[in-house]
């Protein structure tokens, strides 16, 4: 089938020397060394943030958070099934080092032709390590730069959509050799088609846009067909490319201007076209872009079955536009300041913000090629300094070498960085980072709950190959001057400065690494924790990510308590997820799984969780109550004074404590903080892990002393949770911890149960047993103020353990994980 003139002539362009042969074998080396780079540091379970919630929806076809990532859940998904290798979450871990180890081979393959250049030096010709040895730098420090490693070795979906791109980049160069041909028209559809497909794993695929359009058209500005009526078509074709591109942004955004604009543009493409004879091109390109963007069917279809994750339920039109608008979260446009809401209110952006936007962009930047020296100083660490210096230097002079070599592919290149490094930073608009300008936004709530630098990857991905290149053009500097000054038994010494192009690896090892630190299970033993804090059948509020995908993945991969109703507060403004939490079904408690729990279980599984209607949920709405209310049920007796502001939220925690008293326990999560207990802490006792409410009948005195936050602590529940059931991956294995702040605040919350048990033993009189605990709380989460209090306590006699203690300690029964 032709798209255009049928002409099968091959243009005098394609016999340059980058005709050559595609060093495929070559690739496949680098795939594989990058491969097992990433192996080696391969998460060996489930990671914090996003990745448990994919892992979960992954297993059971679920939807994740707008805009829902239909492809990567569905590939997931098909790859745990045929490769048979560890557990699930080991799996697609696996999957997304694939993945990005075929991105590195990718680039190698583009990097390789615009070093072999249009313009070559007999010396270059003869010299084959200037060629493979930049291009094999280039895509060993791209794909070590730390952030690109750190996205290769769990289960994300940037990796995904960064070899989407990389496959884009490498059929434009195989379009631009086959130019003049039936081919040249068929790979612009493919590449149409990948974009398009690419967009239910992530919308940065699209970033890819404007370089192949500036790439196509540097391409045919300076190296135009012979004939005047090819040249008509090619141009006709690429302004059909634009013009798809444009729509497949407004469909990506869900932007209904942006859609228009995009037909618009198309249409006006596909007239061209039709003018010139390549009708059935235009069509083409249209009807594979539709195709590609019908993934998004998946969620319509799927949300309408109801899987136990079902985010934004995107089982009608219009609620599969809210997910692809993204309308659960708040607006945020480029001009806004985007620490206030958006609207009329909102003073914009301001010049002070732009440079910690920037700052924050080149903190990252920092983190890149040396991490590992200094993991745990986000801040431009001094150590790292000269690392970065000699990595901005060599990403320039590559980036000037590669200009040099192939101007059209330092063009590709140049614009993939720059749309997703600087554009991003424009258009992403974040708050100030996570661990930066306190000094001018000092509340917390003012920054990015973490930091941002995944959203980077694919910039500091293209920066790593430039500086690769640049490692290329020391090695031709260094060859030359030996070759000059000393003799070509010396120059065959140069090709050692392509050592520089392992140094990410070598620096970054530390840091990237998910296998190797003792924490590398920490999310899987934390949501273990945590749910085993629970008696069967009860509710356990949370607030977060990080204290919610992982117990999703426990719960919906490993199968662990299902039984216990996860109810995420930060969804529980939204009306979808009230209704999932009614309709979803209920599922029996294991006594295998928990058998110290075994004699508290109900003889059946309670009733739906609650039994508002629809109406009911959708007429819910954020207050200042009018008037003073009176909260009353079982033991609780509070009143809520006038102007008490009530979120979704809040009113849904207290019509689950009203409907599930007595049939349920009711727990919140030590991280869900104080302020979602809804002024009822003074109802609630301290069991490790979790906050119980007690809403029957006053807990029992007897099993209870001063705790943390002025909470009562459950002596013998949190002594039997902390020492015998609880899982610490492998924390408690190292002399001391260096930790992330992700991780570090997990090991904090680790670290409480200790903490109170310690204070409590210390009210009782039992020195060493206070001692014990405080020490292990110390061990994960250390402190002037406890470090203090410990050496204090060690300097004493430690007295006995007092005969008479009214707490009397209970164990789980033999064969528990004690101790782990």
């Amino acid at each position: 089938m032709g798209y255009g003139n049928g002409s099968e002539t091959i243009a005098s362009v394609t016999s340059d020397p980058t005709s050559g042969r595609t060093p495929k074998r070559a690739a496949i080396v680098v795939f594989f060394v990058v491969f097992a780079g990433y192996v080696w540091t391969l998460a060996p379970a489930v990671t914090f943030w996003d990745a448990g919630e994919f892992l979960a929806a992954a297993k059971i076809l679920g939807i994740p958070h707008p805009p829902g990532t239909p492809v990567f859940v569905f590939l997931a998904n098909v790859w745990a099934k045929l490769v048979p290798i560890g557990e699930f979450a080991l799996r697609v871990n696996l999957m997304t080092a694939v993945f990005s180890s075929a991105t590195a081979a990718l680039m190698f393959l583009v990097v390789f032709h615009g070093l072999r250049g249009v313009a070559q030096t007999e010396r270059d010709v003869a010299d084959p390590v200037f060629v493979y040895g930049g291009a094999g730098a280039a895509a060993l420090v791209s794909a070590f730069a730390f952030t690109v490693w750190q996205n290769s070795n769990e289960s994300e979906v940037y990796m995904v959509a960064a070899f989407s791109m990389a496959a884009i980049a490498w059929l434009a160069w195989l379009w631009r050799k086959h130019r003049g041909t039936s081919r040249a028209p068929h790979l612009l559809l493919v590449i149409v088609y990948l974009g398009a497909f690419s967009i239910g794993t992530h919308l940065m695929t699209l970033l890819v846009g404007p370089a192949l359009v500036v790439f196509m058209w540097h391409v045919m500005m300076t190296e135009p067909l012979e004939g005047d009526k090819d040249r008509a078509v090619e141009w006709a074709q690429w302004a059909v490319v634009v013009g798809i591109w444009a729509l497949l942004i407004g469909t990506g955004l869900g932007s209904t201007t942006l859609f228009v604009l995009g037909a618009v543009a198309f249409g006006g493409a596909a007239v061209f076209a039709i003018a010139t004879g390549g009708w059935r091109f235009a069509v083409g390109v249209l009807a594979v872009a539709a195709v590609g963007v019908s993934t998004y069917l998946f969620l319509y279809i799927r949300a309408g079955l109801g899987p136990f994750i079902n985010e934004a339920d995107p089982s009608t039109w219009e609620s599969l536009l809210a997910v692809i608008r993204r309308e659960q979260y708040p607006p945020r446009l480029p001009i806004d300041n985007p620490i206030y809401p958006s609207g009329p209110g909102n003073p914009g952006r301001t010049l002070d913000l732009v440079a910690l936007q920037i700052q924050n962009y080149l903190q990252y930047f920092d983190w890149q090629w040396s991490n590992g020296l200094a993991p745990t100083e986000s801040v431009f660490a001094r150590i790292r300094l000269p690392f970065t210096l000699a990595f901005t230097s060599l990403g320039i002079y590559g980036a000037m070498l590669l200009r040099e070599r192939h101007r059209s592919v330092f063009w590709l290149l140049l614009i993939i960085f720059l749309t997703t490094g600087p554009g991003l930073v424009a258009y992403m608009n974040f708050k100030p980072g996570f661990s930066i300008g306190f000094d001018r936004f000092p509340d917390a709530n003012m920054h990015e709950v973490r930091e941002r630098d995944y959203f980077f990857t694919l910039s500091f991905q293209m920066w790593g190959i430039f500086a690769g290149i640049g490692i290329a053009g020391l090695y031709r500097v260094l060859r030359e001057a030996l070759l000059t000054n000393v003799g070509a038994g010396a120059a065959k010494l140069a090709p050692a400065v392509f050592a520089l192009a392992a140094l990410p690896f070598v620096l970054n090892f530390k840091a990237a690494s998910r296998a190797h630190g003792p924490e590398a299970l920490l999310a899987r033993d934390f949501s273990y924790d945590l749910l085993q804090s629970i008696e069967p059948y009860g509710i356990v509020f949370t607030n977060g990510d990080n204290d919610t995908f992982p117990l999703w993945y426990a719960q919906e991969v490993e199968s662990v308590r299902q039984d216990v109703i996860v109810v995420n507060l930060s969804l529980g403004n939204t009306d979808w997820y009230i209704r999932q939490l009614r309709d979803n079904p209920l599922r029996p408690f294991d006594p295998a799984q928990a058998p110290w729990f075994a004699d508290v279980a109900p003889d059946e599984i309670p009733d739906s969780l609650h039994t508002m209607s629809d109406p009911e949920i959708a007429g819910l709405s954020a207050q200042l109550l009018p008037q003073a209310f009176r909260f009353t049920v079982g033991e609780i007796d509070h009143v809520y004074p006038q102007d008490t502001p009530l979120l979704i939220k809040d009113i849904l925690i207290l019509r689950l404590i009203l409907e599930n008293a007595g049939r349920r326990s009711i727990y919140f999560s030590t991280t869900a903080g104080s302020g979602n207990w809804v002024q009822l802490g003074s109802h609630l006792t301290q069991e490790g892990l979790a906050l119980r409410l007690n809403v029957e009948r006053p807990p029992d005195s007897t099993r209870l002393v001063t705790g943390l936050l002025g909470v009562p602590l459950d002596v013998p529940r949190t002594d039997s949770l902390a020492w015998q059931i609880y899982r610490y991956a492998r924390l408690f294995e190292v002399d001391s911890l260096d930790l992330d702040p992700t991780n570090r605040n997990i090991a904090t919350n680790l670290s409480l149960p200790f903490l109170s048990l310690g204070q409590a033993f210390d009210i009782l009189g039992d020195r060493a047993r206070a001692l014990e605990n405080f020490a292990r709380s110390y061990h994960l989460s250390p402190s002037p103020e406890l470090r203090s209090l410990i050496d204090m306590a060690t300097s004493e006699e430690i007295s006995p353990i007092p005969g008479d203690s009214p707490i009397q300690l209970e164990r789980p029964p033999s064969g528990d994980t004690a101790g782990r």
